[in-house]
């Protein structure tokens, strides 16, 4: 893929290095445009040497063709990250007076905008209102995260994750359906129940599916919210992540967000038993023994919660796979549920088969969890509540 550029004059200017480091080690070509503020916070030398190619500053420079012509014929794709209020102004009114804004202009191609800036100037309601003007000339804006700011606030308006761009510039360049306005719910990770006060009962779900799954609604730009149980992973910084142990603390947190959320994807792994009593104290005994009682089903309590939502589950199974799947389909109350087997836990990819209520099977074979993410979401886009 050719990807276009252009930084503009944000202290996350420096951030964009990692992106461009990222992209061209997986065999894309890079080449920046860096506006006159831009260079008060990182170096042309900087983006020459991680990409290999000419950087782009000024417009008015002696050399062979039209340069932002010329760009916008190279290039498969135009991202303008960090991108401040100053150039969204610019973009909404069709101003171009330098050389990313005419680029912006003259582009024919998918364009992604990445904001950076403080709360008070991202809440601001011009800028709102040109954002929302970009987005109805049909350009792609990856909201920008919550977390701590440079000014020393916390708020909206920081820089989004390396790894959160990077997924929604392939999101941007395949032409993915847009989840814009939709709320999608997701829990994910383990759960946790104690035997004592050191020791649990869990099981080996690592989160990845959920992680991905909170990544493509994003990059989709959707409202995502994850309560996310214990995790073998990293969990992203400045998205809408509610953080639970026990399968008791997941069905008091979803209770309170289902009614929030037009879709439901459960994927996190919750365990089925605890213990019936837990020790007060370490127990130190030779032997152990555990009486276990079933946890409450968290989707069979959440039933009279679903009305018009899109609820998708996931099964594991390693026996009777396809009947067990089916009978949790009926059970819940689902619209579709993922049959996945063991091999998937803890791996970035699986080999998984999506049943619908309808009966529908689909299987794509081994596939990534990344791309298995967005078949999902595809999925919920064509056949969800209010589409034919």
């Amino acid at each position: 893929m050719n990807i276009l550029l252009g930084i503009t004059g944000s202290i996350a200017a420096y951030k964009v290095l990692g992106l461009i480091r990222q992209r061209t080690r997986r065999g894309d070509q890079v080449k920046t445009i860096l506006t006159r503020s831009a260079q008060h916070f990182t170096t042309a030398l900087s983006c020459q040497t991680l990409t290999g190619c000419e950087v782009y500053m000024e417009q008015f420079v002696l050399s062979q063709g039209i340069k932002h012509l010329a760009l916008s014929a190279w290039a498969d794709i135009l991202v303008v990250a960090p991108a401040t209020a100053n150039i969204i102004g610019k973009a909404a009114c069709g101003i171009a007076d330098d050389l990313l804004s005419t680029t912006i202009v003259s582009f024919p191609k998918p364009v992604l905008f990445v904001p950076a800036m403080d709360t008070g100037m991202w809440e601001n309601s011009i800028v709102q209102r040109n954002v929302r003007s970009l987005r109805e000339a049909g350009y792609r804006v990856l909201e920008p995260a919550s977390g701590a700011l440079a000014s020393g606030k916390t708020g909206r308006g920081r820089f989004p994750e390396v790894e959160l761009i990077d997924r929604a510039i392939d999101v941007v360049n395949k032409g993915l359906e847009s989840l814009e306005g939709r709320n999608v719910l997701i829990t994910g990770g383990r759960t946790e129940e104690d035997i004592d006060p050191v020791r649990v009962v869990t099981n080996r779900s690592s989160g990845t599916m959920a992680r991905e799954l909170l990544y493509a609604v994003v990059a989709r730009s959707g409202n995502a919210r994850c309560i996310m149980g214990p995790t073998s992973i990293t969990i992203p910084e400045g998205l809408d992540v509610i953080q639970v142990r026990t399968a008791r603390d997941m069905l008091k947190e979803m209770k309170q967000h289902v009614p929030w959320c037009d879709c439901l994807i459960m994927a996190a792994a919750v365990g089925d038993y605890t213990p019936l009593k837990k020790a007060a104290h370490k127990v130190h005994e030779r032997t152990l023994s555990l009486r276990l009682e079933k946890n409450a089903d968290i989707l069979k309590t959440l039933l009279p919660y679903k009305q018009h939502r899109y609820f998708i589950g996931f099964s594991l199974e390693d026996q009777q796979a396809v009947a067990r799947a089916r009978k949790k389909l009926r059970d819940k109350g689902l619209d579709c549920i993922v049959l996945n087997g063991r091999a998937a836990i803890g791996q970035d990819v699986m080999q998984a088969r999506l049943l619908r209520a309808t009966g529908a099977v689909q299987s794509l074979g081994k596939i990534s969890k990344r791309n298995y993410a967005h078949h999902i979401l595809d999925m919920y886009l064509r056949y969800g509540i209010g589409r034919t």
